[in-house]
């Protein structure tokens, strides 16, 4: 078995963690705000809860994935469980800090397809180098997408 997609890594955002929450919990828009998220279907941003979604990645394949929601403590926490073809624990801690919130997200993910899985003990680094531009795409999409104010509907 190939070692895990390991990440562990915190952000900034200029909002106080319950602001942040809010626009996290806005699971409708996440196709929009991420250009890789293909397909994304979740049933309630609750416990028991299960999201389905199609990743693509920026080298020739895309990720069925099923998340399901551990433990969920708003506005601090979400513990997940993925499967599918990654499989694993993940979670979302949100805290307060100086100027805001401070989000740190971490997982530990093994690939749950066998063809993936090998196709990882030669492509390992070109696979971790797709994962890390996901992560960073996304987090940057989030903040041009989703955090920006949204205009006041005026009849």
């Amino acid at each position: 078995m190939a070692a895990p997609f390991a990440f562990d890594r915190t952000w900034q955002f200029p909002m106080p963690p319950e602001a942040l929450w809010d626009v996290f919990t806005r699971t409708d828009r996440y196709p929009s705000w991420w250009s890789w998220l293909r397909e994304f279907d979740v049933d309630e941003f609750a416990t028991g809860a299960t999201a389905r979604c199609v990743i693509r990645s920026p080298l020739p394949y895309a990720l069925r994935c099923q998340i399901y929601v551990d433990a969920l403590r708003a506005p601090h926490s979400i513990l997940t469980t993925v499967t599918g073809d990654l499989r694993g624990p993940a979670r979302l801690e949100i805290g307060q800090c100086e100027s805001g919130s401070i989000a740190r997200l971490a997982w530990s993910l093994d690939l749950g397809n066998p063809r993936l899985a090998n196709l990882a003990r030669v492509a390992r680094p070109a696979m971790k180098w797709a994962h890390d531009r996901v992560v960073a795409i996304g987090v940057e999409q989030f903040r041009e997408r989703a955090l920006i104010p949204q205009p006041e509907c005026a009849l």
